[in-house]
């Protein structure tokens, strides 16, 4: 004979939506943290054999001028949404600052694009052929610009929020570490393959 427990109506209710900002944070960090570990892994390869002579003579390398301006770009997307978070209790305050930093995310990838497509196909820097600097430069940059990608979608979505009037706080300072952690892994990718 099945026995029948009876069942709360408390144990059944959704969970309140701290938590499931909560769980949104959560999820976010470990993220972050997953395509932190392996840009971290490339980059530690990347500067091993650097060490080690493989990389070519400072003569052979790209120009640092182009992905310096492109890194001035995230600095200044992520002043802007500093300030897009200090305002964000009005959606109407905030619109012109988000759309800075939309801007700022989207320059940064067209630039990358622009320039690593000219490295590639005018200064022959092409995989297998120029070896470990060619891989370097290219593995690092596609894990850097496709985790700004993602954040620059969740930027996007909050966006549409605003500009429907709507309360976009909690999507904009989950995008902020992301931002954060895209900045701090293209200055590690500057400083190991640009700099000489």
């Amino acid at each position: 004979m099945r026995e029948s427990f009876p069942v709360s109506t408390h144990e059944l209710a959704s969970p309140s939506p701290h938590r499931d900002e909560g769980n949104l944070w959560f999820g976010a960090v470990i993220a972050h943290a997953a395509a932190a570990m392996l840009f971290c892994a490339v980059a530690f390869t990347a500067g091993f054999y650097r060490l080690r002579g493989f990389f070519p003579p400072v003569s052979a390398r790209p120009g640092y001028l182009v992905p310096a301006l492109a890194g001035g770009l995230l600095v200044i997307g992520a002043v802007l949404l500093h300030v897009v978070l200090e305002r964000g209790a009005d959606p109407r305050r905030i619109r012109f600052p988000l759309l800075g930093v939309l801007g700022a995310g989207a320059g940064f990838l067209a630039t990358q694009a622009a320039w690593l497509h000219v490295l590639f196909w005018y200064r022959d820097l092409r995989i297998p052929d120029s070896g470990v600097f060619a891989s370097a430069l290219y593995g690092l940059s596609a894990v850097q610009a496709a985790h700004l990608a993602v954040v620059l979608v969740g930027l996007l979505r909050a966006g549409l929020r605003v500009l429907r009037g709507l309360e976009a706080r909690a999507p904009l300072r989950r995008a902020l570490p992301g931002w954060w952690c895209s900045t701090v892994m293209y200055g590690v990718l500057f400083a190991v393959v640009y700099l000489p």
